[in-house]
């Protein structure tokens, strides 16, 4: 089983391979379940609109839970990194070179079905899930400290060079 401790000195790592400051990252117990959740459901979606379904980048990874960890540390939705970085110099940081990037961000969806949902019915995060050149996907999640308390979800989506 894999404790709190542990995934919390897992997203500091990926914080200081990607160059942001390191704080304490709070990675929900149900993580990898949420990630399964959010990826069986974006999948759905595309297939119902006839496109592939997204394979996990562990690079597109790397840069969603960096990101993930930094926006809930901020209890913010973002794009924009806290050092100031966007989504091409984070995808930059963790070494995927792409020719089509896009990112979802959101906050506070108690499930991966939620926020899939929710970002089905934004015309610009739907969008991007059913951008129909990227292919990689990558998904953070992190949660923010109490009183908060909440999910911070980022979705990168990529097609590599």
């Amino acid at each position: 089983m894999i404790t709190r401790h542990t995934l919390a000195a897992t997203a500091a790592a990926l914080l200081i391979g990607l160059g942001l400051p390191v704080h304490a990252c709070i990675m929900p117990p149900n993580a990898k379940a949420l990630q399964q959740e959010v990826l069986a459901n974006l999948n759905a979606q595309r297939k119902a609109h006839g496109l592939t379904p997204f394979k996990i980048a562990p690079k597109l990874e790397k840069a969603a839970q960096a990101h993930a960890c930094d926006n809930a540390l901020r209890r913010s939705i973002s794009h924009d990194s806290s050092d100031g970085g966007t989504l091409k110099t984070r995808l930059k940081r963790a070494g995927y070179n792409f020719r089509a990037a896009a990112e979802n961000t959101g906050r506070g969806f108690g499930t991966g079905a939620r926020a899939v949902d929710w970002w089905m019915n934004s015309p610009k995060h739907r969008q991007n899930i059913l951008f129909p050149r990227v292919k990689d996907v990558g998904i953070g999640i992190a949660l923010s400290e109490a009183p908060d308390n909440k999910l911070h979800w980022v979705i990168n989506f990529g097609a590599s060079k």
